[in-house]
């Protein structure tokens, strides 16, 4: 717990002496590394058949580049069949913490990390009904894990890669409504181990698929959903390929911004873990929650 707290503090201090160097500068849209954020959020969580966890919580999100560079465009690597100009990130971290309020002190770490990651940005305008808002690359994202309410201790996800696309439908150019869908999938290497001992340490490859569904009004703000799943799986037999592990996150939520940089966001989240030792039943683990956070994008 000691270590947790000093790792917290340590990323928290990092987050804000970076973020008050910046220019204000508005993103907020789901998926673009451009957005540097910070958020506060208030809410409460309880867990399926397990009263340990159950009670209000404080979460802090901060995204954040350390260096990003704009490239050249290229006509042989477009976006979508038009030009597209790369922009590219290097040290893109993603941090989110959640501390108990009633004793249980930090429950949730998950800190991503990626060396390089790229958007194409089409450029020029499309009369396209479907366009193309952005196509998304991450290359070695690296992603830690542990939460006490879903009793894991650790687990370490390494992507070999992360390729998407970010799209963006328009049922003409005078509607206030955008429908934006995301797709993103990655394959890897993953550790995970329990807090049960009776469970073995994980060591697995995975498949993971993330999606993202949205709808945006450009005066009422954006009702959205969230998908995570990153299934691990074995190359041996089913009766010998164990031990691996999935992890699952569902969020429905509704964004809007306020003024300037802040922006509110109240959302529904279902996160659950899943242990398949094989000779003994799975550990299957879940928790629900309702957050409501105030942010800052630049």
């Amino acid at each position: 717990m000691i270590i947790k707290n000093n790792l917290s503090l340590a990323l928290f201090i990092l987050v804000i002496y970076n973020l008050i160097l910046l220019p204000t500068c508005v993103f907020a849209e789901q998926w673009d590394f451009r957005d540097t954020s910070i958020g506060l959020g208030y809410g409460y969580e309880k867990r399926a058949n397990n009263n340990d966890f159950v009670g209000q919580k404080v979460i802090l999100d901060a995204q954040y580049a350390f260096n990003r560079e704009e490239g050249e465009t290229s006509e042989k690597l477009s976006c979508c069949a038009r030009p597209s100009l790369p922009e590219y990130f290097y040290g893109l971290m993603d941090l989110n913490l959640r501390w108990g309020t009633d004793g249980t002190a930090l429950e949730y770490v998950s800190l991503n990390l990626t060396p390089q990651a790229i958007m194409w940005l089409p450029e020029g305008d499309s009369t396209d009904k479907y366009r193309t808002k952005w196509d998304l690359l991450e290359l070695g994202a690296t992603r830690f894990i542990t939460d006490d309410a879903l009793e894991v201790d650790s687990y370490l996800e390494v992507s070999f890669l992360r390729a998407g696309r970010l799209g963006a439908l328009k049922w003409s150019d005078d509607s206030p409504f955008t429908l934006l869908t995301g797709l993103q999938v990655s394959t890897g290497w993953a550790w995970g181990k329990s807090n049960n001992d009776l469970y073995s340490e994980v060591s697995n490859p995975f498949a993971g698929l993330f999606v993202n569904i949205t709808l945006e009004h450009k005066s009422w703000g954006k009702i959205y959903t969230e998908q995570r799943y990153v299934n691990g799986f074995s190359f041996s037999s089913p009766a010998r390929g164990h031990p691996t592990a999935r992890e699952a996150m569902v969020r429905i939520g509704y964004f809007k911004s306020i003024y300037n940089c802040l922006a509110f966001n109240i959302y529904l989240q279902k996160r659950s873990f899943y242990f398949d030792e094989g000779d003994l039943p799975g550990l299957y683990t879940q928790t629900a929650a309702t957050v409501a956070e105030l942010s800052c994008h630049w």
